[in-house]
């Protein structure tokens, strides 16, 4: 059974939220995603690509010490930039002879960035993931639904998906939700994540992806397939009944901000 990452967790593994609104929004609303990844060529390297081409994006940190255990200090940081394709110098890239029934012969093989590990001791956290903008209409409930199975992963290497929403204004991370990937089966499952957007996120970064983090060059693979971001639909009571407790939360807010 796959449990949400700890939000302690991802205030040190996510810390790259904070600058990746510096990073352009592919989108002026939140559109429903659908990948299987079975019309992408493996190993194109270097943008232009398939992956490039589908709009996924890549960011990079160098930490002194696993920031899974922490507190670990950021030694540098790059990106973002667009996704390569597998080798040379890649995190991610389709790859081939991994799926099963349900997964065809295409998957995402997602790993971490060994060309910037530098010393034995340094931890790299590699990020692939999608961003959008959210509107107006965007306001409900949204579901990021995959396949997984673990790859090589080895050691302490650490591996999640999430989905997060980052104030576009202060790069405050407002809302995130995350599976640990590290434990996963060797046999493919199916896993989601649901996030809740309300009316004062309008206009905020919405990122769904995944992430990787390893030391010296031990494995870290793990594969992802079907890829889904959609909004459910949600009864109309539910709705108000949603609505009136986001309501409160902000009321809640502004009278403990004045107090």
């Amino acid at each position: 059974m796959q449990h949400p990452v700890s939000i302690n967790i991802l205030a040190r593994a996510l810390a790259f939220l904070l600058v990746m609104a510096l990073a352009p929004a592919s989108n002026a609303a939140l559109t429903a995603y659908f990948q299987d990844f079975e019309s992408m060529t493996p190993n194109q390297g270097y943008p232009p690509n398939d992956l490039e081409a589908d709009g996924w994006l890549v960011y990079g940190f160098g930490w002194d010490v696993n920031p899974y255990i922490g507190p670990a200090t950021i030694l540098y940081e790059y990106g973002p930039f667009p996704a390569a394709n597998g080798e040379p110098g890649s995190i991610q890239g389709v790859a081939t002879g991994e799926g099963g029934p349900d997964q065809g012969d295409v998957v995402l093989a997602k790993y971490s960035d060994y060309n910037n590990v530098g010393q034995p001791s340094q931890y790299i956290q590699a990020l692939t993931y999608q961003q959008q903008t959210i509107s107006a209409d965007d306001v409900g409930l949204w579901r990021f639904t995959y396949d997984a199975k673990l790859g090589n992963l080895e050691g302490d290497s650490s591996a999640f998906a999430y989905v997060s929403i980052q104030d576009a204004s202060t790069f405050a991370l407002t809302s995130v939700v995350a599976r640990d990937s590290t434990f996963l089966p060797d046999t493919w499952g199916t896993y989601s994540l649901d996030v809740f957007i309300d009316p004062s996120m309008v206009g905020d970064l919405l990122n769904f992806g995944f992430s990787a983090t390893a030391t010296n060059y031990n494995g870290s693979g793990v594969f992802y397939d079907n890829l889904r971001f959609a909004p459910i639909p949600v009864p109309a009571a539910l709705w108000l009944f949603v609505s009136g407790l986001a309501g409160l939360a902000g009321i809640a807010r502004g009278k403990k901000t004045r107090s």
